[in-house]
């Protein structure tokens, strides 16, 4: 399963997350059903290191060793 990750303070910055996850067939780090033990990669949309939320979801990502790729859509 991969998982992602971006900006998620405004209302705006939400639907770009959930139309690129459908897009990429991911789920989003916030999503209730996210096991992260069947997690393989976190993807991360441009800015997201500007969002605390965002910035947490890469450090747990790191933590336990999974790799963090940068999404260009």
């Amino acid at each position: 399963m991969i998982i992602l990750t971006g900006p998620q303070i405004t209302s705006e910055q939400r639907g770009e997350l959930d139309e690129v996850s459908a897009i990429i067939d991911a789920r989003l780090t916030c999503s209730p059903d996210v096991d992260w033990v069947s997690v393989t990669a976190l993807y991360t949309l441009k800015g997201w290191e500007a969002c605390p939320l965002a910035v947490a979801d890469v450090d747990i990502a790191t933590a336990v060793g999974l790799p963090v790729l940068p999404l260009h859509i």
